[in-house]
C-alpha cells in the first residue's frame, strides 16, 4: 500500500475513533471541525493537527499509527490528556492583507483625540434599536445602546489605536482559519487566552497579569460589536454616498460561561464581510500588507503615534526600497497629531526623531528604516538632498545641532523639509535553475496558468512552481501535474494555492 494511502486510511480511522468514542460531543473545543470532515467537507484544518499529534506521539512510543489509535480508542482519558497539553492552534501568518476599501472607511471613522459625549437619543435602524448612548469626534458620531454600556466599563468606545489593532488581528485570524476552506467564511473564533497572545502578552505574562488586562482587551472587542457609527459621507470604489445606514464592524459571540475550552466567535458584518471575503477568495483589486509583528507590539499600543508613524511607512513602501519624499508637516498631519504639536517645529521634531529611532530598531533581523534622504525641496531641480544613516551618532541629535543643518540646507523649518525612507536591502533568495525536462513542464504549467490566475503575478507563480518541481521531484511532480490539468472540472488556482503546498507538507493546512 503507497504512503499516502496509509495516511488516509490513519486518518479516517483516527476520525471514525473520535465519533466512536464520543469524544466530538464531550469536548467540542478540541474537535471544532471534525464533523465537517466527517461529511466530506474539505477543511480539515484542525484535523490535522491532531493526526499530527498521533504521528509524533506513536514515534515516541515506537509503534505505527494505527496502533496507537486502537490503544487510545479503549483509553480515553489518555488520549484526552494528551490532546489538552497541546498547543493546537493554526498557523500564523506573518502578513495581514487588508482592503483597500476597509482600509478607506476606517481612516474615515477610526478618529484620534478624545471623544465628546453629546448626550442620549433614540435610535430605530438596522443594526441599533432603542436608546443609545451619543459621542463625536470630528464629522463622527458613535453610538452605544445603554444596556450595552456595561460590556465598555461605562467608559467612552476604543475608536482609535487599539481598534485599529483589534480589526487588524480579527482579520489576519480570519485569514489563518479560512485560507484553506474550500468555501470563505468572513470570521473567526479564538480563546481570550490567545487573543492576548497575538496582542503581544506573554504565557508566561499572562499568567500573572490581573483581570484588568484581559479588561482593556475585551473592550476592544466588545467596542467594535457594540459601537455603531454615523458619518455623513463615504467614499467607497472611488465615489461618494450619504450614509444613511448605522453599521458596525462585527457580532461578537462571548461565551456565557467563562470556560477555557469555548472560543469566541467574531462575525464581520457588511460591508466588512464583503471585503474580508474579497481578500480570502483573492479577488481584492487592491489591498494593503501589514506586518502582524505591528499588531502584537505593546509599546505602540502604549503610544499610539508610533504606530501612526507605523501605517505611513505601510501606506508609503515601494518596490523600490527607497519612499516618494513627502514634507515633513504633511506626514505629520496624515499621523492625526494634535495641533499642540504641529504647531510647534521642536516637538514635531521630537515625535519623528523617536518614531525614526524606533523603527530603525523594530522589528529585528529587518528594521522598517534603514536611512533617510532629506531634501530642501523635492519638486525642485536645484534641490538640496541629505542622505543620512540611522546611526548612533544620528540618535544622538540635539534639536540645536539638527536645526543648523537644516538651515545650511536652505531650510528654515523642519515642518517644511521633504522626507523618504529606506528600507534596508534584503540579498535575493538563489535563483533555482532548472534542467531541460523540468523547464518544458514548468512552461507548460504556466500555459496552462494563463488566463485562470489573474491575482498572482506571473513571475510569482514561476518562482512557487520552480520550488515544487525541485521539492517534489519531477517526476512526482510531473505526475501531479498530468493529473490536475486532465480532470473535468479543472481548477488552477486550487492547484497551485492547496494541491502543491499539501503535497509537500501533508500535515500542514496552510
Amino acid at each position: 500500500m503507497k504512503e499516502n494511502e496509509i495516511r488516509k486510511k490513519e486518518l479516517s480511522a483516527y476520525l471514525t475513533m473520535i465519533y466512536q468514542s464520543g469524544f466530538a460531543h464531550e469536548h467540542p473545543q478540541l474537535f471544532a471541525t471534525s464533523k465537517g470532515v466527517m461529511k466530506k467537507d474539505k477543511s480539515k484544518k484542525e484535523v490535522i493537527g491532531f493526526y499530527k499529534i498521533i504521528k509524533e506521539e506513536s514515534y515516541k512510543r515506537s509503534v505505527k499509527p494505527l496502533e496507537l489509535i486502537d490503544y487510545l480508542v479503549n483509553h480515553r482519558e489518555e488520549l484526552l490528556g494528551l490532546l489538552e497539553k497541546k498547543d493546537l492552534k493554526y498557523r500564523k501568518f506573518t502578513k495581514i492583507y487588508e482592503h483597500a476599501e476597509m482600509e478607506k472607511l476606517k481612516s474615515q471613522i477610526l478618529k484620534p483625540g478624545r471623544l465628546k459625549k453629546t448626550g442620549k437619543t433614540l435610535l430605530d435602524e438596522a443594526y441599533t434599536k432603542g436608546e443609545v448612548e451619543v459621542w463625536k469626534n470630528k464629522d463622527v458620531e458613535y453610538y452605544v445602546k445603554v444596556d450595552d454600556m456595561m460590556k465598555l466599563g461605562g467608559k467612552d468606545p476604543k475608536v482609535f489605536v487599539s481598534q485599529l489593532k483589534n480589526i487588524s488581528l480579527l482579520l489576519a485570524l480570519t485569514q489563518e482559519q479560512q485560507f484553506n476552506n474550500e468555501r470563505k467564511e468572513a470570521e473567526c473564533d479564538f480563546a481570550l487566552s490567545y487573543y492576548a497572545e497575538r496582542r503581544g502578552y506573554t504565557k508566561e505574562e499572562l499568567k500573572n497579569i490581573g483581570g484588568a488586562t484581559f479588561e482593556e482587551l475585551k473592550k476592544d472587542l466588545f467596542t467594535g460589536a457594540y459601537t455603531t457609527y454615523r458619518i455623513d459621507k463615504v467614499v467607497i470604489n472611488g465615489n461618494e454616498y450619504i450614509a444613511h445606514g448605522i453599521p458596525n464592524f462585527y457580532t461578537l459571540l462571548e461565551p456565557i460561561k467563562d470556560h477555557p475550552g469555548i472560543n469566541w466567535i467574531v462575525k464581520f458584518n457588511e460591508p466588512w464581510k464583503s471585503w474580508t471575503t474579497e481578500i480570502l477568495n483573492g479577488e481584492a483589486p487592491r489591498f494593503f500588507i501589514k506586518d502582524s509583528k505591528a499588531i502584537e507590539d505593546r509599546h505602540t499600543t502604549e503610544r499610539p503615534y508610533l504606530f501612526l508613524f507605523y501605517m505611513q511607512l505601510v501606506k508609503r513602501k515601494r518596490a523600490n526600497l527607497l519612499s516618494m519624499p513627502v514634507k515633513v508637516k504633511n506626514l505629520l498631519g496624515d499621523m492625526k497629531l494634535p495641533e499642540k504639536i504641529l504647531i510647534r517645529p521642536k516637538e514635531c521634531y521630537k515625535v519623528l526623531m523617536e518614531c525614526l529611532t524606533y523603527f530603525s530598531e523594530h522589528y529585528k533581523p529587518a528594521p522598517e528604516i534603514e536611512s533617510i534622504n532629506i531634501y530642501s525641496d523635492f519638486h525642485k531641480t536645484k534641490a538640496t538632498k541629505l542622505p543620512l544613516s540611522i546611526s548612533e551618532a544620528f540618535k544622538s541629535y540635539e534639536y540645536k545641532d539638527f536645526k543648523e543643518l537644516l538651515i545650511s540646507m536652505g531650510i528654515k523649518d523642519i515642518r517644511e523639509a521633504y522626507i523618504s525612507f529606506k528600507r534596508p536591502y534584503r540579498k535575493p533568495k538563489k535563483e533555482l535553475k532548472l534542467n531541460e525536462e523540468e523547464t518544458r513542464i514548468l512552461n507548460r504549467t504556466l500555459k496552462w496558468f494563463d488566463g485562470q490566475i489573474t491575482r498572482i503575478p506571473p513571475a510569482d507563480q514561476e518562482s512557487l512552481i520552480k520550488m515544487y518541481i525541485k521539492k517534489l521531484g519531477y517526476d512526482n511532480y510531473k505526475t501531479l501535474f498530468e493529473y490536475e490539468a486532465n480532470k473535468v472540472n479543472v481548477n488552477a488556482i486550487e492547484f497551485l494555492t492547496k494541491v502543491l503546498p499539501l503535497k509537500l507538507h501533508p500535515e500542514k493546512t496552510t
